[in-house]
């Protein structure tokens, strides 16, 4: 007697596919596999061209290769930016800073309380809810809020932006409560409490990115573990317009790595072993 085959969920949901590009883009760049980064760049690629309507948003879920109607939601946005913002540390590609930007440009337009603080789970435009609300756990994905947290405090960081660093903290106080009563279930809030309580650490790597030597200095910061870090790429001519970048070049024209906190920066290294003699981790 055969049984019949079950039903199989086979919509792909931006989220999620949002965590896979984050963790392709970790892999590739810690291990040193082209082939996981070029998973990760097809994998934003779908999300950015097929995921996204004409008006530039996001889209839910799809199936067959089609995007449903149905809108994005919050943690859809901060999946998806994080991801983005995995991909630029990764490869130093600018196009996908700029394309996390503009996903968080629609997230604070669409989805932020400026008088309480923190993001609501839908759009401003979207289905007439009663009431909208917020989600502060992981359940049993990371949260839409702690991961706009992360991202907000990230690109904080990369441009020198007060407002945004004000925003992230905006959603760590509503959450603070419920780290406190219940910490086991707010873990990704927990991960950007520890960035936002840190001493800010900026690195900037400075060279041609087919250069030898550059990939040498960013495979020393790729080897340590520097998860409050932020990294920034320049030497390219589409760099991005961060201040992170600000007046650094390279050194008698050989790459350079700039350790900085707070944007006070340290002298720029050249030699990948005093590079890693002056990282921790």
């Amino acid at each position: 007697m055969q049984r019949p085959q079950p039903a199989r969920d086979d919509k792909v949901v931006a989220s999620w596919n949002g965590l896979a590009l984050s963790a392709l883009a970790e892999a590739g760049r810690r291990l040193r596999r082209v082939d996981y980064l070029d998973a990760a760049r097809a994998c934003a690629g779908f999300l950015l061209n097929d995921m996204r309507g004409d008006d530039g948003r996001l889209r839910r879920t799809a199936m067959d290769g089609r995007a449903s109607d149905i809108t994005g939601y919050l943690d859809d946005y901060g999946a998806v930016s994080l991801g983005l913002l995995d991909l630029y540390r990764a490869t130093g590609e600018p196009r996908w800073l700029s394309d996390a930007e503009a996903l968080v440009a629609i997230v604070r337009d669409q989805f932020r309380d400026a008088e309480r603080g923190g993001f609501y789970y839908t759009p401003a435009d979207g289905e007439r809810l009663i009431a909208r609300h917020k989600e502060l756990d992981d359940n049993p994905t990371p949260s839409g809020q702690s991961l706009m947290a992360t991202v907000l405090l990230q690109l904080a960081r990369l441009r020198g932006d007060d407002a945004l660093e004000a925003e992230a903290a905006g959603v760590l106080r509503l959450a603070a409560p419920y780290m406190e009563r219940s910490p086991h279930g707010l873990g990704q809030a927990l991960c950007a409490l520890d960035m936002h309580l840190s001493a800010p650490q900026e690195i900037a790597i400075v060279g041609p990115p087919a250069d030898p030597s550059t990939e040498a200095l960013a495979d020393v910061v790729a080897d340590r573990y520097l998860p409050n870090a932020v990294v920034a790429y320049g030497g390219r001519a589409d760099d991005p317009s961060l201040a992170l970048l600000e007046g650094k070049g390279t050194v008698d024209g050989r790459p350079a790595v700039y350790v900085c906190e707070r944007f006070a920066c340290r002298a720029p290294i050249t030699d990948p072993d005093a590079l890693a003699a002056s990282l921790p981790g």
